[in-house]
């Protein structure tokens, strides 16, 4: 049972409504943060998010500390540190006195809290409900006795409600509902890798060094603010069968090292379109001549332009260029790195 400290009730209700408010995670820190100094009157307070693939933190609500102490906080020797002293895992939340090593042997303690003038401190790390290590909510005073061991066990009663209002990926599951028939997607980072989409599974090809992706990257770099087209992807019952993929860029709220929602979903209606008119309208979004596409896909340049007649007439598109817009608009191609693809 843990013994809970006056106003606690209050407290835990404020958190609750906090961890409910819709939008961008940036508004929801310093609702959080005030509520936290109600039960710590720290004199610093940080907010990290983490970057996995870096093993560094973001900030995302800083106060209370010199330029170069939190410098050293995002880096990865401070990951190091949390590393060291246990919490790169779900665990409770941890006073300095808590600490399994003499604070004097922290780099972040020994050079930068305690000649600021911190005597104590407790650190929260931050976890989802399905696992993911979010970050590490960090609060020092300058008062040894506190925050007192009443207050740090009611935080780690309320550190899941924290947790679900600094989640970087709320905002993100909220931009890719915006493709309604989503049945797959993940997040790519800005290193190529990627992560989880909460909600939806992944897809053969969304994983990394898929072609998808490398597609994906390229039309981000071309400053696309929205990217769709098709993928060949046959099926028992549908061998010339098509996935449409559709790419969003993440919010700019979003942590840094988040790119982009990649999604997945049923192809939509191709106006009849053949396999091959679908590769030849990705080299005419490229602006590819007859006489190069022939080359490339080894036919005569006649039989190139009788495939565009075909085109035009499905696309009721008067011309090449507008037919070219047109499957830009609905996603209606197949980008030529992915001609011929093979599950």
């Amino acid at each position: 049972m843990v013994d809970l400290p006056p106003g606690a009730a209050e407290v835990a209700a404020d958190m609750e409504r906090i961890a409910a408010l819709p939008g961008d995670v940036r508004d929801r820190v310093p609702e959080l943060l005030k509520v936290l100094h109600r039960l710590v009157p720290s004199g610093g307070s940080m907010v990290h998010v983490l970057n996995p693939e870096l093993r560094e933190f973001e900030g995302i609500g800083e106060s209370g500390y010199t330029e170069a102490a939190l410098a050293f906080m995002r880096g990865s020797d401070h990951y190091r540190e949390m590393e060291l002293l246990g919490m790169d895992r779900d665990r409770p939340p941890m006073c300095v006195r808590d600490a399994p090593v003499p604070p004097g042997e922290l780099q972040s303690w020994a050079e930068f809290l305690e000649p600021a003038g911190y005597r104590e401190g407790v650190g929260l790390t931050l976890f989802s409900r399905d696992g993911r290590h979010l970050g590490l909510i960090t609060l020092h005073t300058d008062n040894p006795a506190q925050p007192t061991d009443e207050v740090r066990d009611f935080l780690g009663l309320l550190t899941p409600m924290m947790a679900e209002a600094v989640d970087p990926m709320r905002s993100i599951v909220t931009l890719s509902r915006i493709v309604a028939d989503a049945e797959c997607g993940v997040v790519l980072t800005r290193a190529g890798n990627v992560l989880p989409l909460p909600g939806l599974p992944d897809h053969p090809l969304l994983r990394v060094g898929s072609p998808v992706l490398e597609v994906a990257a390229a039309g981000l770099r071309e400053g696309h603010v929205y990217n769709s087209f098709l993928c060949p992807y046959p099926a028992a019952d549908d061998p010339g069968g098509h996935v449409q993929v559709a790419v969003l860029p993440c919010p700019t709220s979003a942590p840094a090292h988040l790119r982009a929602v990649v999604l997945t979903s049923p192809a939509r209606d191709l106006h009849g379109l053949t396999r091959r008119e679908l590769e030849i309208l990705g080299l005419l979004v490229d602006g590819w001549s007859n006489q190069r596409m022939a080359s490339e896909l080894v036919i005569t340049q006649r039989t190139v332009a009788a495939h565009i007649e075909h085109i035009l007439d499905k696309m009721d598109a008067p011309t090449r260029t507008l037919a070219a817009v047109r499957a830009l608009r609905l996603g209606l191609y197949v980008p030529k790195p992915l001609a011929r693809t093979r599950r």
